[in-house]
């Protein structure tokens, strides 16, 4: 390493595993109905990945406070890669994580804690590998209060719109936002 003194180019291996290993603040990507319980879904989560336990984390890490600290995520085994943990240790919290007993593909089922309330949000995972057009699409119908579809057929009326060229970028919808995690939830 041209410039670099000797104890430089001794603690630059160093300095660049610890750069990696720190884990950068993603954008979260969920978008949440502003009402609870009507439909099969409550909104919907766009993870980066498939590894479940980093997935998660960020969840944690990023999920409105006002809806209290996640205790319980409950996962379709179908989505994500192996997993083994029973558990993620978020700061000083520890989430249990299971999968359902039968598949019930592309959901997730979060439990959550407060002082006042305990409540369920079943979340449609879109996949990470999406095209932005499709993923935003499918978030957004997920989180209507007035959606009654299954999470399945979320994706694949996205899907089908998508492939028949009805979904376009440029309409204001990116996900470089927290999307409509923020609004009010009863």
């Amino acid at each position: 390493m041209a410039g670099l003194s000797s104890s430089a180019h001794r603690a630059a291996p160093h300095l660049r595993s610890s750069l990696l290993a720190a884990p950068l603040q993603r954008v979260l990507r969920l978008q949440l109905s502003t009402e609870t319980g009507r439909g099969f879904v409550d909104g919907a989560w766009w993870p980066y990945g498939h590894d479940l336990a980093v997935e998660v984390l960020d969840l944690v890490k990023q999920f409105p406070p006002r809806l209290g600290r996640l205790a319980w995520v409950v996962y379709s085994a179908s989505d994500w890669g192996s997993n083994r943990r029973r558990g993620i240790q978020a700061d000083d919290a520890l989430v249990n994580i299971g999968s359902f007993p039968h598949n019930d593909p592309h959901m997730v089922m979060l439990r959550s804690v407060s002082p006042r309330v305990s409540r369920v949000v079943r979340l449609l995972v879109v996949p990470p590998e999406w095209e932005e057009q499709a993923a935003v699409y499918a978030m957004r119908t997920a989180a209507s209060p007035s959606n009654t579809a299954t999470g399945s057929a979320i994706l694949d009326e996205s899907l089908d719109l998508l492939l028949a060229g009805h979904l376009s970028y440029g309409d204001g919808s990116g996900v470089g936002s927290r999307m409509s995690a923020d609004g009010p939830m009863r």
